[in-house]
Order: structure tokens, then sequence, then C-alpha cells
């Protein structure tokens, strides 16, 4: 009844509507430009072809609904409630990717190449994205190979008061010393855009003309170098798949449907040149492919990321044109939204499609590969269970300081990352790895029998001792449903001989460890397990040694928080330049209110009282 009289007083303006279970969760989020329309349609009989909604409206006992001013500000609230909802029957956009981009400062002297996660409006140039770290490693490579700029960072650059290493072998001009005028560096930064922009045709013709100049002039040692340079450039085989005359920065899409589930592929192309691509994949939830892309889209371009002019897509959108306004708004410049019918566009779509095609194939043949990687490790360490998930644990510290566990879960074959833990141990002071290992099963798995979230494998870091103690907790906890193995490095036969020695498995009940040929696929996937467990420990406890190191006695000062105390660092130099400071220099160098600077005076200088009466006593 209530929901009916809903469905009857529902206003005709743009907003976003928000459908709720009996429990009260979201389970829908959408955004209409006019909501009565748009949400009595879900309950109409005649739905076309769009069956997905006789699925969601049998879940639907309450529509709760926000309305915006325009269909724009209806689109951005849309993204931002699936982001903090996480609907049941929404595309959820999980964006675990990190684009990275190559940025130039072209308009401070002497610039370089950077490599940065987040675009801004700064006046810099920007390249990229690049999905993968080794792709803009390689390129940086053959740049700072062949053009002889800088390569050392800002902090270094400004300091220095003699070239490097670099300048002697005669990979960079030293502009760090001033032994290169600006025109001329600007003039290698030039053919750095070039190399970056996918033109090495033309840059090869304008080292060409240099070095003519320079063979005229009879400097021949220089002229050699460009000769080298273009030599260089030359014999670089062409990485990029995609070369167009039209030198446009395009998103392009294509997808690939199985069942309830999608492929989506992304091709980046800047300037004519493909950059990268990315994958994604994720059900459907039962919604049409239109639906899919419209709200895929809508998320994809709420991340922080490079804005092309153009974006190609391989269906309709009901919101191309809202898309293209809200691209615009955020680029600062016109960006068009196509579903090609014809020409290149279409073949640049359809290259999209066979690579989120080639994706899924790809995926099914791995995924079928670890299937049967996990149904023989049951069979050949005995197991109860498929080890279909797996909790792997290990323990890092050094001399018993800042001692941490780790817990990794891999979820058929797959790390989830979602499900790692980390321990700060706390009852064990000592070194001593075992009852340290005691505590954090413990702490793991009297909350996993309390909530019923018990894995099918627990994995430990070493040998008889370590599944000892997880035995022994396993015993305390009455857990007798979930398989136990430990992994632990074999020792080399001679300790002449390189490399490791076999990995050795120690399964309960069995007198012996399981040895596995060291290219089993068996062993590889556990060996992967627990190797990024440690990585897991190692990183945790890094962190931990970094934050005692980099603390101060401005930490303890409230109100002074990171980005005060980075200020009060650069200002002043160091915590001595801070104590050494009066109130009014903390106030009017540091930027500080009265109030902190008076506070941060005291603190750094409460210590000296004590002193002082001493000394008057002692007097």
């Amino acid at each position: 009844m209530k929901l009916d009289n809903k469905l009857k007083n529902l206003p005709t303006s743009p907003g976003v509507y928000l459908m709720k279970n009996a429990r009260h969760k979201v389970i829908y989020v959408g955004k209409a430009k006019n909501l009565r329309h748009r949400v009595r349609s879900y309950f109409q009989r005649e739905r076309g072809d769009r069956a997905y909604t006789e699925y969601l409206v049998r879940h639907v006992v309450d529509i709760d609904f926000v309305l915006t001013e325009t269909e724009k500000e209806a689109l951005i609230l849309e993204n931002n409630l699936i982001k903090q909802f996480k609907p049941r029957f929404n595309i959820n956009l999980r964006d675990d990717k990190t684009f990275i981009s190559i940025k130039l400062e072209v308009n401070t002297k002497f610039p370089y190449p950077k490599v940065v996660r987040q675009i801004a409006d700064d006046g810099a140039r920007y390249f990229g994205p690049y999905a993968s770290a080794r792709a803009v490693r390689e390129t940086l490579r053959y740049i700072n190979d062949i053009i002889p700029i800088r390569k050392c960072p800002d902090t270094v650059f400004k300091n220095r008061v003699k070239p490097c290493l670099y300048y002697q072998i005669h990979k960079c001009l030293g502009p760090c010393c001033d032994l290169v005028d600006e025109v001329t560096y600007q003039g290698l930064i030039d053919q750095v855009i070039l190399i970056l922009k996918g033109k090495q045709e033309d840059l090869v013709w304008v080292l060409k003309e240099q070095m003519y100049e320079e063979s005229k002039a009879l400097r021949y040692e220089k002229a050699a170098k460009i000769r080298d340079r273009i030599r260089a450039i030359e014999e670089t085989v062409e990485k990029q798949k995609i070369h167009s005359m039209t030198f446009v920065d395009r998103d392009v899409f294509g997808y690939y449907l199985a069942g309830n589930e999608v492929w989506i592929e992304v091709m980046f192309i800047r300037s004519g040149n493909m950059e990268d691509v990315a994958s994604y994949h994720f059900p459907t939830n039962y919604n049409i492919i239109e639906e899919v892309f419209r709200s895929f889209l809508n998320q994809f371009y709420s991340q922080t990321r490079f804005i092309p002019a153009e974006v190609i897509i391989p269906v309709e959108s009901a919101d191309s044109r809202l898309l293209e306004e809200w691209l615009a708004d955020k680029k600062g410049k016109k960006v068009v939204v196509i579903n090609p019918k014809r020409g290149d566009k279409v073949r640049l779509v359809e290259m999209a499609q066979k690579n989120a095609e080639n994706a899924y194939r790809v995926s099914q043949t791995h995924e079928g590969d670890l299937t049967r990687t996990l149904m023989t490790l049951k069979e050949t360490l005995k197991l109860k269970h498929i080890p279909e998930r797996i909790e792997c644990f290990d323990i890092s510290n050094i001399f018993g300081k800042h001692a941490v566990g780790s817990m990794i879960t891999f979820e058929q074959g797959k790390p989830n990352k979602s499900r790692y833990k980390r321990f700060r141990i706390k009852t064990v002071g000592q070194i001593d790895d075992y009852a340290m290992m005691h505590e954090v099963l413990s702490r793991r798995y009297i909350r996993a029998v309390e909530e019923g979230d018990l894995p099918n494998l627990v994995m430990v870091d070493g040998g008889k001792g370590q599944m000892g103690v997880a035995l022994k907790v396993f015993d305390e906890l009455a857990i007798s449903n979930v398989d136990l193995i430990a992994l632990a490095k074999g020792k080399k036969e001679s300790p002449a001989l390189d490399g490791k020695g076999e990995e050795q498995i120690f399964v309960p009940w069995m007198s012996n460890p399981v040895v596995l040929a060291s290219s089993s696929p068996e062993l590889l996937l556990l060996d992967k397990i627990r190797d990024e467990a440690h990585r897991f420990a190692v990183a945790y406890h890094r962190k931990l040694r970094r934050r005692e190191y980099y603390a101060s006695p401005l930490d303890e000062i409230p109100g002074i928080g990171l980005a005060r105390k980075k200020r009060l660092i650069k200002c002043f130099g160091s915590i001595e330049g801070i104590r050494n400071a009066t109130i009014g220099q903390l106030t009017e160098i540091g930027k500080l209110p009265v109030k902190y600077a008076t506070e941060i005076f005291h603190s750094l200088h409460k210590a000296e009282a004590p002193v002082a009466e001493t000394a008057n006593q002692c007097e």
C-alpha cells in the first residue's frame, strides 16, 4: 500500500530513485529526467524486451527519491549513490586499475618527464594513460637513453653543485649546473614530446636537419652523436598497434557477453596512436547491454582520469548527449560520444570487440586451469575439500620488534584482497614465532567460528612447528572441518649449490612431507600464495618502522596534522629550526594561527624548563 501511494504521487521533475527490499536495503539506484514516467515504467505489464525488470521488481517493497534541478545533476548523484550503497542490481564498477600518465611541466625551467597518477589543470602536458607501469618504464627508458635530458628529481636537481654521472657519460647536458642554455634544452623537450605523441618519423626528420647543420659547421663530434640518436630511433620496433592520420584523442569501447557476465575492453588512443588497453569484467545483473553500458560509462568517467575528445561506443546510449555535456564540463572542451555505423571508427569498435572476446577466452582458459589445479591439490594432499578458499598466514619481525602477522585469501585460485587482514602482535614481547602465530590464528578463528566464516584450507608459512601451532588452535576452537597444510622451504643438499631446495608441504597425519615437482601448477600456486602472504606482512612491518622513523615531537601536538607538519618542515628545514623559531615567525612564515603557533612553541620548549630549575637549584 505504501509503495502504491508513492507510485501515485511521484513528481515529474528530474531526480534519482532508490529501490529498497524488505530489509530496507537499497538494491537499485537509477536516475531519470522524469521520475514519474521512469519509475512507473518498471511496474507496467508491457515491458518490451526489458525482462530483467521483472526480476528486479519482485524484490522492491519501497522506493525513495531525491529531486534535482537538472538531469545532469541526477547523473552525478546516481554515480555517488551507487558507490555509497553498492546496490545488488546495479553495475558497480570497482575500478582498481590505477592509470598512470607521463607529465611534462612545460612552463618550468628545465622540465623532465614525471610519472603521475592524477591529472590536474596546472598548465602541464600529460601523455597516456598507461594501464601498466611497465609500459611507462619502457617509454621513459627509451627517452632517457636517446635524449640527454635531466633524470634527477626536483629535490636533487636544485641542490646539486656538480654534474652527476649521466653528464659524464653524455646522457645529460647538465642543466643542474647551468651547463646548457634554456633554448637548447627546450629543443630536447620538443623531441621528447614528439616521441610521447608517437611521431618518431617527425623526430628523425628534425634530427637529420640538426645533423647536417652540425656537419656543415665542422662540429663532427656533435653530428656523430645526433647520427647515433637517429639510428637508435630508426632501429626501435614500432610499438603502436594503431596509427591514424587523424591525430585525435579517443577512448574506444568494446564488449563481449557470456551468459550473465560481460567483458568490456577500452582502447586508449592518443594523437592517433593506441597507448594502452584495459579490461573489465563483471556480472550484468540481468540488465540489457544498453543499460550496462550506460551505467558503466557514467561510473567510468566519474573517476579522475584523462577525458579524450571522442568517446566511441558499440551501442546506442540514451545518455550520450547528457554524457557529452557532463564530460565537456569536466574537460573544459567539446567532447563527442559516438556510436559509429560506418568507416574507420566502426573498425576501431570491431577491434575493441575482438579484444573483449579474447579477454573472455583467456579468462575461461585460465579459470579452467585453476579449477584443475585445485582438484589435483585435493587429491595429492588428501584434503577433505577442494580448496576453493585458502587463507594463508605469515609472521614478520626483526628481533621481535614491530612484530606483525598477515592473512591473505585466495578464492578459486585468485587473490581476494577485500579479505586480506593484518595483525599487530599484542601479547608476545620476545622473539617467539610460534607464540606469535598462535596469537594471530586464535584472533582470526575465534571470530571466524562465531561468524561461520571458515575457509576450505588454512596454510601457514613454515614447517612442522607452525603446523603444530595451527593444530593446537584448531583443537582449542573445536575446528574439525577445515584442511590445514604448512609450506616450508627445503634445505639445499649442499651450501655450494645455487638456488633453493625442494619445497616441502606438511600435512597433518602424514609422517613425511609431500614434495611436488618444482614446475607443477599445484606447487606454483602454493608458492604464489605463500609469497603474497610474506609480501603483505613485510609491507605492514615496513609501514610501522617507517611511521616510527618519521615520528616527531609535532605528532603529540593537537591540531598539527600531516599537511601542517610538512609545511613547517619545508619552511624551517628541520625540527631544530622549528624549535628555534619565535611564535611570530611560526605565525608569519609557517602560516599558522596564533593558537597553534603558541602551542608548538611551548610544547617544543617545555623540556627546557626543568633543566633551568635544576640549574638554579644547583646555584
